[in-house]
């Protein structure tokens, strides 16, 4: 409780009461609220309020100071209660203990158990519910996979106000042998997690512990595409393979389409305009749409138009690739987005021996890097221009944004790379014939010069 005390000036000289039921409620409210002394009890007073509610308050001097501290609630505290509390306090006192300290040390302590109750799980719940909504769909995935796969198992029961910049530094390190990238994202998430734990009182300010983790590791800058020879390999292991065809398409969607991953594992069918070959990802559920203010729409090649056509919905599923199917306590069932596409990626991958062997200086490719196949691909052919509204780019200049290309030459462009890609996928376009071909109008060429 605060020291501050009203001004005699402003009182109102009370008669003083017994400490009993009966003289307590004869005390009825006023426009002002005003105090009551009782009967030989040094300092003790009743407060009334304007509602009508009581307090007991104790007025005392503290090293020359003025101070009061309010003891209970009538009737929570019975006079009797009242009596005994008082004669406490004034033996504290006199042992030079001030009450008001007490009960702040007292707060103090409770706030100190609660922090050592309340764990990095407990964080990490919290965080989910109020700060992911912020996020993109895409983002929200991650960070609910970083949290499952690295957060959790390492710090997830540690208190939230003993985590250290050694605990952190730990786990960044043990992730970041392997996978670089990964312990970089791991860290930003961390770091905003315990910016929150701040806000919410469970660490003090400016104890973030992942502030000192200075060193952010060293990625490997990506740039792998797919070569026309394994779009041809990848096209075979996609005739041979036994995923589902949901799947399939969700790979085909990355490469003929140009989606992020986390636009096609949350994917959902009421944005997909089969008849306008295009979908519609509303801003809030794609990476880029709170930096642009915009839905971010994908158009469609013929090839995937009948990809959709050929795919049956899940009964009951709103995604596109079906997830997890959740039964809740009243036996509906809740759909999440599907969250294992890396796993179907790698599969396919793997058959259709798309790897680095043989060559040190390339990466496997991964799921981002079907994305950058179909940039790549709109870059050979002269289309290099429509990528970044193809892809889903946030505009860089304000001339960007007054130069937006019609939805009619996207859609041709969109077209042009589908049926490159599609034709490689399908063995129509033969790589090789097309090399030999280059290479002998490239010595008709030079025959003529000479």
């Amino acid at each position: 409780m605060g020291t501050h005390e009203t001004p005699r000036s402003e009182r109102k000289d009370r008669e003083p009461v017994k400490l009993t039921k009966t003289e307590i409620e004869k005390l009825l409210p006023e426009a002002k609220e005003y105090f009551v002394p009782v009967v030989a009890h040094k300092g003790l007073n009743i407060r009334v309020l304007p509602n009508g509610t009581r307090f007991f308050v104790l007025r005392y001097r503290f090293d020359g100071i003025q101070r009061k501290h309010v003891m209970g609630t009538y009737p929570t505290m019975t006079p009797d209660r009242a009596d005994k509390e008082w004669t406490r306090l004034w033996d504290d006192i006199h042992k030079r203990q001030e009450p008001n300290r007490a009960k702040a040390d007292a707060k103090k302590a409770a706030e100190e158990e609660r922090r050592t109750r309340f764990t990095v799980a407990d964080l990490a719940e919290r965080y989910e519910l109020e700060h992911l909504p912020d996020n993109s769909a895409s983002w929200q995935m991650n960070i609910k996979r970083y949290l499952a796969r690295f957060i959790l198992p390492a710090l997830g029961k540690t208190p939230v106000k003993d985590v250290t910049p050694g605990d952190v530094s730990a786990l960044l390190f043990k992730i970041g042998k392997d996978t670089p990238t990964q312990a970089n994202r791991v860290r930003a998430v961390l770091c905003t997690m315990f910016q929150r734990a701040e806000e919410w009182s469970l660490r003090d300010l400016g104890t973030n512990p992942v502030a000192v983790v200075k060193a952010r590791h060293q990625e490997t800058k990506r740039d792998r595409r797919l070569t026309d020879a394994e779009l041809v390999a990848l096209g075979q292991a996609f005739r041979e393979s036994k995923e589902a065809p949901e799947m399939l398409l969700a790979v085909r969607l990355g490469l003929l389409a140009g989606m992020r991953k986390g636009e096609i594992q949350g994917l959902r069918w009421e944005w997909v305009d089969i008849n306008a070959g295009m979908i519609r990802i509303p801003m809030e559920a794609h990476k880029t749409g709170k930096k642009t203010g915009r839905a971010r729409v994908v158009r469609l090649c013929s090839a995937l138009v009948e990809d959709f056509k050929a795919i049956m919905p899940t009964l009951g599923c709103p995604y596109v690739v079906p997830g997890r199917g959740v039964v809740g306590k009243d036996k509906t069932r809740t759909w999440k987005p599907y969250t294992a596409l890396q796993n179907n990626w790698e599969r396919l991958r793997l058959a259709a021996k798309l790897t680095k062997e043989g060559k040190p200086e390339e990466q496997d490719p991964g799921l981002h890097d079907l994305r950058r196949t179909f940039a790549s691909v709109a870059a050979d052919l002269g289309l290099r221009g429509f990528v970044p509204e193809l892809v889903g780019h946030v505009e860089k200049t304000v001339t960007d944004i007054y130069t937006r290309t019609a939805g009619d030459r996207l859609q041709e462009a969109a077209e042009t790379i589908g049926v490159r890609i599609d034709g490689l996928l399908k063995g129509t376009i033969d790589p090789e014939k097309e090399a030999e071909e280059r290479k002998k109008a490239q010595a008709l060429k030079t025959k003529k010069t000479s």
